[in-house]
């Protein structure tokens, strides 16, 4: 299990800097160390005259503290610039975005008033829709599957939330968003947090809403804090600690509460792919994942009418990147060839020691693929279990015969250690993104299953057992390398998508280079003498 962050959440801090870090002081010494101290409301107040110890370094700030805004314009002088401190070991963030903490926990922020809602010129104290897109957009860039993120803090109040049958909740209209109801059940927070002008407020937990009401998605607690020293004694501080959502097993992450209730926001707002523009949705639900999805009936029309001009490109071994007589194969990333298919470098590879299997001639699939094909990409496989195996590694292989010409197996070795994990992961992955994964037993034939043409997506585990789903629209292209390279696994997010982690020329050459040398003695191309031909 990942570790857990431990974090502390406070409402408006209003310039009682000492009240905040004595208590905070206390907590630690009575519950030990904590890592960050989030400040949802206003940091600044009237007097902030308290601070000037902490600048001077008579006071230390006990934990590292974010602070956002300004939500008051005649705070906005006091502020510096976005990330730096502000007094030591307290950093300025900013009105809006996403940052990442070392324990992985994803924190969005969007504070100030809404211009829209409140009527006021725009100024760095107030927030437009294009500002919740764009930290919509952020919590969504380079992830293919979005579970949701940890934290949401906003100055103001999403509309609707107010709205609690078990207690009565007084808010006055200016304090409420409809922008931040749009941004709240697109980014699925799993704790929302804001400053309550008085009283403290905890809302039962309510379970987010999918575009395919079949899928469940994650729950979210929302916290509003009283003023920091209130002499209501109304609750000002939280503490939690919080293992990333990015690392939770998926069970975990959709486990129900007895208390939970449904999600208080219009369900309509999941079509609008900005605030205020409602698009068509179908499939899956997935085409905010997909900025640059063509998703109208004119498109999809076009493009199955371009079906057979395209099948006949791409057939064509002068055109297929793969068919190793074509002129567009780069010949610098072939590893070895035998007599029906060939080993060569990806581009982008997860690890060194990536690979990709492909036949020599134009194969769509393995379920097209002639018998001899078939057997060599046997071959090919028991090499790579027993060179990976010798690396203390074990192999997962993997193909998606979808929206591709030639047939490509990946290779990846992953650790020894994680070998029990990889079914389970693929298995989450899978709901997350509402993909019907069959388990099949070891060594099933994968042309038994899929009829010759058909799209598939297949993953032949350490164990031999074969994953297998017909892909439908959406399918994420992606998905095989966002399993392999979650937390669990490779812990390399970063290279989910090959294009982010492309190599030079060089060093795809000097990977070739080390995968023939360490291979060599597995390598049956070097003196097979074709017994697999006629």
């Amino acid at each position: 299990m990942a570790d857990k962050q431990k974090t502390l959440i406070c409402g408006d801090v209003n310039g009682n800097f000492n009240a905040l870090f004595n208590r905070v002081d206390t907590i630690v010494k009575k519950s030990g160390s904590f890592d960050i101290l989030l400040c949802a409301g206003n940091f600044f107040g009237d007097d902030n005259s308290q601070l000037d110890a902490y600048k001077m370094g008579t006071k230390k700030v006990p934990v590292t503290t974010y602070v956002f805004g300004p939500s008051q314009l005649e705070h906005a002088d006091y502020y510096c610039e976005e990330g730096g401190e502000i007094v030591p070991n307290v950093i300025y963030m900013g009105k809006r975005g996403i940052f990442t903490t070392s324990a992985d926990v994803k924190i969005a922020y969007l504070s100030g008033l809404s211009r829209r809602e409140m009527g006021k010129d725009v100024n760095m104290c107030t927030f437009e829709p294009s500002d919740c897109s764009a930290v919509r957009d952020a919590c969504f860039r380079g992830q293919s599957e979005f579970r949701g993120v940890d934290i949401l803090i906003t100055t103001l109040w999403p509309a609707g939330i107010q709205e609690d049958e078990n207690q009565k909740v007084d808010m006055e209209q200016d304090r409420l968003s409809d922008l931040l109801s749009w941004l709240s059940i697109h980014i699925k927070p799993r704790y929302h947090f804001v400053p309550s002008p008085e009283k403290y407020y905890e809302r039962q937990p309510y379970r987010n809403q999918s575009i395919n009401q079949d899928y469940k998605e994650c729950a979210t607690r929302f916290i509003a804090l009283a003023p920091v020293g209130n002499k209501s004694k109304e609750k000002w501080i939280y503490a939690c600690s919080l293992q990333p959502i990015t690392k939770m097993r998926i069970m975990d992450l959709l486990t129900s509460t007895t208390d939970e209730t449904v999600c208080p926001y219009n369900p309509d707002l999941l079509k609008q792919h900005q605030p205020g523009k409602v698009v068509k949705v179908t499939g899956n639900g997935q085409f905010f994942f997909n900025m640059d999805a063509n998703d109208d009936d004119q498109g999809k029309r076009k493009r199955k009418g371009d079906n057979p001009e395209r099948k006949r490109r791409e057939i064509d071994p002068d055109s297929c990147w793969f068919c190793l007589s074509s002129p567009s194969v780069e010949k610098h990333l072939v590893i070895c060839v035998g007599t029906h298919c060939y080993l060569a470098l990806p581009k982008g590879p997860l690890t060194p020691y990536h690979v990709l299997i492909l036949p020599i001639a134009h194969h769509q699939a393995q379920t097209k693929a002639p018998d001899e094909v078939v057997k060599e990409i046997k071959r090919f496989k028991d090499a790579l279990k027993q060179f990976y195996d010798s690396m203390n590694k074990c192999a997962v292989f993997f193909e998606r015969n979808y929206r591709t010409s030639h047939m490509q197996i990946q290779c990846v070795p992953l650790p020894r250690h994680v070998e029990a994990q990889i079914l389970e992961v693929f298995q989450d992955e899978a709901g997350i993104n509402s993909i019907n994964l069959e388990l099949l037993p070891p060594y099933a034939d994968i042309a038994q299953t899929a009829l010759p043409g058909a799209p598939y997506f297949t993953a032949e585990l350490p164990t031999g057992e074969l994953l297998y789903t017909r892909p439908k629209q959406h399918f994420p292209l992606q998905f095989a390398r966002d399993v392999l390279s979650s937390p669990p696994l490779l812990n390399c997010e970063d290279k989910a998508d090959w294009r982010q982690c492309l190599l030079s020329k060089e060093e795809e050459l000097q990977h070739v280079a080390d995968f023939r040398q360490r291979f060599r003695p597995y390598d049956f191309t070097a003196d097979d003498s074709g017994s697999d031909s006629e």
